[in-house]
């Protein structure tokens, strides 16, 4: 594809080449000009040349470095400052073989994609952690009971309850809170009747949701059954 640039100077002459032609009139070197101006010999060479992309590209200086090179040859700077302008303004970008083009595409398209992937796994991450979230608050808490195993038969008016549940749960026995320890662990020391009876663990979320587990346990003293046997006796 053609890249057309449309110049309209005045005068003909570029900037650059009226710069060079007074600075040889002058019988000075560009090291002279670089002793009056401080301006780097490289870009006073790409001022006479037209190679403008060459200089810095913040505007203030390229104009500054325009105003000190036609200072320095007792010029008026304001003709040259506005061609320069001009001439600058229209100064044509290097074309660039179709080769070239090919690299910053490629390396655009690759952004694109690793862009669009972390994305997604952000987002699969959120959609992740938001499901679990509401996992934990719609699910009832985990809750085990070791000891005692259900019908359990005992000759003591007293029984250990062990088991455990999850942190920061609510945990009742009985109707009675007690507070499991850091790994959700629990023991209590039950008081018991004769005959059948009945223990509930129960463990309470935050949110409401509870899992509850009953113990039968059966007691049989021998301390009364030998009070009975004196008595018949």
């Amino acid at each position: 594809m053609a890249v057309f640039c449309l110049k309209n100077l005045e005068p003909l002459t570029r900037v650059g080449e009226r710069l060079q032609k007074t600075r040889l009139e002058q019988n000075l070197s560009l090291e002279d000009i670089f002793k009056k101006t401080r301006i780097p010999l490289k870009y006073l060479s790409a001022i006479e040349s037209g190679r403008f992309q060459e200089l810095p590209q913040t505007k203030a200086h390229r104009l500054a470095y325009m105003r000190g090179y036609a200072e320095a040859l007792n010029l008026n700077p304001a003709s040259f400052l506005y061609q320069f302008s001009q001439e600058s303004e229209t100064e044509c970008p290097p074309r660039l073989p179709s080769g070239h083009l090919a690299k910053p595409w490629l390396f655009s398209s690759l952004s694109n994609i690793f862009k669009k992937i972390a994305i997604a796994v952000l987002l699969a991450g959120f959609l992740g952690y938001l499901v679990w979230q509401v996992n934990g608050i719609l699910q009832p808490p985990k809750l085990t009971v070791f000891t005692p195993m259900d019908g359990y038969v005992s000759n003591r008016l007293t029984t250990l309850v062990q088991g455990e549940t999850e942190k920061e749960i609510k945990l009742t026995i009985n109707g009675k809170e007690v507070r499991p320890n850091d790994l959700g662990r629990f023991e209590i020391s039950l008081d018991l009747s004769n005959g059948v009876n009945t223990i509930t663990i129960s463990a309470i979320k935050k949110h409401g949701k509870t899992t509850t587990i009953t113990r039968h346990v059966m007691v049989k003293s021998n301390s009364l059954s030998a009070g009975n046997a004196e008595l018949n006796f």
